[in-house]
């Protein structure tokens, strides 16, 4: 959950049971540590706190907290590699998928793929979300696909959940509407009372329940898929960390890159790599050395001041690279007819 891990967020006020359903790594990936899981979160109209829960399955525990936010905090961005089926009970959920925001209303629901990073914004107005977490291990072993109620169930399942498709970011489902009523929230609330209060046979329970949940989505929902461009989203992430260290790169570290963006060390080189040819230090040098030649040409700043701005604390070392680039030294530049940073 994020309430371990997330900035802006104040001391927990009240907890009342364990937390640690995943084992999240420094590259905001996430392990599931149980078949499934129940867990959600609310906000109300005005006021600055929220409360949050989840409940497992084997481990038979149910754990609530209620924490402080800023309004309109990101949660930190983070992947997964098991399946999260969110659904919106009270309000409207904002979420950043994959580079881009995204809103879904009340009624709907969504199943992020593994590996997207994603990540909620909160605000101070009533909402509740309930995500429905799921292994791999449910479909490996626990789950008999020719049960599934009728062939259109079936599919989406395989298609969507088993077979590990890389085609898409994330499915929105919209209700249909109708006479009847959707059956989708009623077994949220048995799963939810279910792992809640286990008693003999429970875990058998909640299989069949997420079993039925899952075959009656395609019939109730209409689906939505926005597909995984794995190009547009790669130029989308290449946009969002050049525009990042930009904005910092006078002292960004790898360990900022991490934090703002959930990957790894490896994944930042191989982005940059891709777009430019270059590695992620010789990115990071054209950029402050552009900075370098912007403030030559536009400041009076002594060549020494320009290096400490761009991130360069020894001058000698600074006199080098720029030399290096531009086969001039700095102080040539603040006379040059050339208006740019192209030298």
């Amino acid at each position: 959950m994020f309430l371990n891990s997330c900035p802006n967020i104040a001391d927990t006020v009240r907890d009342t049971g364990p937390w640690k359903i995943f084992t999240t790594y420094p590259d905001g990936s996430r392990q599931f540590k149980d078949l499934i899981s129940v867990n959600g979160m609310k906000t109300t109209d005005g006021f600055p706190f929220g409360s949050a829960f989840c409940s497992f399955l084997l481990r038979h525990r149910f754990g609530n907290s209620q924490v402080f936010f800023d309004e309109g905090l990101l949660t930190p961005l983070h992947h997964h590699n098991f399946i999260e089926l969110g659904y919106v009970a009270e309000g409207q959920l904002k979420q950043h998928i994959a580079g881009r925001d995204y809103l879904f209303n009340q009624g709907e629901m969504f199943l992020i793929n593994k590996d997207i990073t994603h990540g909620e914004y909160l605000y101070r107005k009533n909402m509740m979300i309930l995500y429905l977490n799921i292994s791999n291990a449910f479909f490996d072993k626990s789950m008999n696909h020719r049960d599934l109620v009728g062939r259109e169930g079936e599919d989406f399942v395989r298609h969507f959940m088993i077979d590990k498709n890389q085609e898409y970011c994330f499915v929105r489902f919209v209700p249909r509407g109708g006479e009847a009523p959707s059956r989708i929230p009623d077994l949220f609330e048995e799963i939810r009372a279910e792992l809640r209060k286990p008693e003999a046979g429970g875990s058998h329970i909640v299989i069949g329940l997420v079993e039925r949940l899952l075959s009656f989505l395609p019939s109730e929902y209409a689906l939505f898929v926005e597909p995984n461009s794995r190009r547009a989203a790669g130029e989308r992430s290449f946009e969002q960390l050049r525009r990042y260290l930009e904005d910092h790169h006078p002292d960004v570290t790898i360990g900022d890159l991490i934090a703002a963006f959930g990957h790894n060390r490896d994944y930042f080189n191989r982005l940059i790599k891709r777009h430019t040819g270059m590695t992620y230090s010789a990115f990071l040098r054209s950029i402050r050395l552009d900075k370098a030649v912007l403030l030559l040409k536009t400041t009076g700043l002594p060549v020494e001041e320009v290096a400490l701005r761009v991130g360069y604390e020894t001058p000698g070392y600074f006199y080098k690279i720029f030399r290096g680039r531009f086969n001039r030294n700095p102080g040539t530049v603040r006379n040059s007819e050339s208006a740019g940073p192209e030298l």
